[in-house]
């Protein structure tokens, strides 16, 4: 069956809000935005398509920890991401997609809502959409929006993480190849294998 149960959903939670607390000064701010949008948050969708990645109930926290995962492998093998703050990796891993909650507040509007079409939904996959009344911004920009409209600050190399998550495949992002910090590098090739190895668990 695709998806994950309930006590996946609950113990994914659990892990997340445990990890946020290695954000130093940023815990309380992190905490209480967490609280504000964890019922929500929770059962947040990766995607909308099953043939993408993670697109069931709980799919966005489950996507975000396999980045965070991956990125500890990846600090552990290579020297090259060595120097680069636990808090740093946290946050950037984390909340990279964020922004697929959809509006600040308990009761602010998804970011994605569920596809009501059955042929849609028998003959692509396509369980959920994009919410035609929430503003248009792009993800990475919505992630940032939020943790902003809860006061909490970045780095330079944390936004930009967050902002170029989705590496060089996309147009906006290809003027920064090459010249990335390395935790923009980190998190891109976190995200990259965490989406491909979701995809494989699909195929």
């Amino acid at each position: 069956m695709y998806g994950i149960p309930v006590d996946r959903i609950e113990e994914n939670w659990n892990t997340f809000t445990k990890i946020c607390e290695k954000l130093g000064e940023r815990s309380e701010l992190v905490s209480s935005m967490l609280e504000d949008l964890g019922e929500r948050a929770c059962i947040s969708p990766a995607s909308g398509r099953k043939d993408y990645h993670c697109a069931y109930p709980g799919g966005l926290v489950e996507h975000s920890l396999r980045v965070f995962s991956n990125a500890r492998k990846l600090v552990s093998t290579f020297e090259y991401f060595s120097d680069i703050p636990l808090e740093s990796i946290v946050i950037s891993c984390l909340f990279h997609d964020w922004g697929k909650v959809g509006e600040p507040g308990a009761l602010g509007l998804d970011y994605y809502v569920d596809q009501e079409s059955d042929w849609h939904r028998e003959k692509l996959g396509e369980f959920y959409k994009l919410n035609k009344d929430i503003t248009y911004m792009k993800n990475s920009l919505r992630s940032i929006f939020l943790l902003q409209h809860y006061g909490i600050t970045l780095s330079e190399d944390e936004f930009l993480a967050i902002y170029l998550n989705d590496g060089p495949v996309d147009e906006k992002n290809r003027p920064y190849t090459m010249k990335e910090p390395r935790l923009v590098v980190l998190v891109q090739q976190s995200d990259f294998l965490a989406t491909k190895m979701e995809k494989e668990m699909v195929d």
